[in-house]
């Protein structure tokens, strides 16, 4: 057991030099983005331009760093509004998906075919979801009275509650100046203008204690599939011969939460001894977005059938993805 536990970590350890280089990177993507992009910004775009609201919806939530929690507390910024289902839908579908610090990680650690595909599959999702919704909004009454909050006052106060806890650890998180001293008052301004302990702040809370924590938790998860899972069996699950490798994977994909960034070693070990692009990429649509975590958010501001339309999207499309990544790769493409 002491020698299991030896070789686990010295294995963590490794994958982690091996991988600092597009790791590091990518995490400096996701602090950068986090803190610097402002959804309230995007949500008045998105106000004035109702026309491209659905591919602008797309595009900010392939290209933010936000997970399927962090998706949720947009969600119900976006339902303050008076925006449709399209663009809500087409967010919360390509936004646990991608994003630019994942992209990253993937060129350098996968390879940039299975990132760029990621990528254009997402974004193909979300325009579906967006559009389908859009759809079914304006021609059926399948998305009538699928809000839990049954006015905007109830939605405000939650959100003015999450603002004001938000604003008060801002506020209690910065010192008072020092009005007597120049250069201190002058140093203060230039790490207040610039957000830079909101930054520091951010690269310990999602960095090093979620996107680090959970590499290095799938790295070893991949260490005890190399030692004690023969090849064999992943083939026959995973392999591209079995044709239901791709439903398999997005299916088991479905209840596990999988940070997107963190899973990467262990897609990286089951690429390795086997797997199948497609399988992998099925899996990697349904786990970011579909895990328990992911529709206990959901529920608490939709209703189930919208919901339900919601994790019924992500799994149709895992599978019809996979199965056309897996194409396109038998075809040399």
């Amino acid at each position: 057991m002491i020698n299991l536990m030896k070789d686990t970590i010295f294995y963590v350890i490794s994958t982690l030099v091996h991988d600092a280089v597009p790791l590091s990177f990518g995490i400096v993507v996701a602090c950068i983005l986090n803190v610097y992009v402002d959804p309230q910004k995007f949500k008045a775009l998105l106000l004035k331009k109702k026309r491209i609201s659905i591919l602008g919806s797309v595009a900010f939530g392939t290209f933010t760093p936000l997970c399927a929690c962090g998706t949720m507390a947009v969600v119900v910024s976006m339902l303050t509004t008076v925006l449709p289902w399209g663009p809500i839908m087409a967010f919360i579908t390509s936004s646990p998906l991608m994003s630019p610090d994942l992209f990253v990680m993937l060129s350098g650690i996968i390879n940039v075919k299975f990132a760029v595909a990621l990528t254009a599959f997402s974004i193909c999702i979300g325009a579906i979801a967006g559009y389908i919704s859009y759809y079914l909004e304006n021609h059926t009454t399948f998305f009538y009275n699928q809000l839990r909050f049954t006015n905007n006052k109830a939605t405000d106060e939650g959100v003015n509650k999450s603002c004001c806890v938000s604003t008060l650890h801002n506020i209690n998180s910065v010192k008072p100046c020092c009005t007597t001293n120049g250069s201190i008052n002058k140093s203060n301004s230039f790490i207040k203008k610039y957000k830079i302990k909101e930054l520091f702040d951010t690269f310990i809370d999602l960095g090093v204690k979620k996107i680090l924590v959970y590499f290095s938790v799938f790295a070893a998860i991949g260490y005890f599939i190399n030692r004690f899972v023969p090849t064999s069996v992943i083939m026959s699950l995973f392999g591209s011969h079995n044709i239901f490798s791709v439903p398999l994977a997005a299916l088991i994909g479905v209840p596990l939460y999988v940070s997107d960034a963190g899973t990467i070693p262990l897609i990286k070990t089951l690429l390795d001894s086997g797997a199948s692009g497609g399988a992998i990429l099925a899996f990697m649509i349904t786990g970011p977005g579909t895990s328990v975590g992911a529709i206990a958010g959901s529920l608490t501001i939709m209703k189930k059938k919208s919901v339900c339309f919601y994790v019924g999207i992500l799994f149709a499309s895992a599978i019809l993805f996979g199965y056309l990544y897996n194409f396109l790769l038998y075809m040399g493409m």
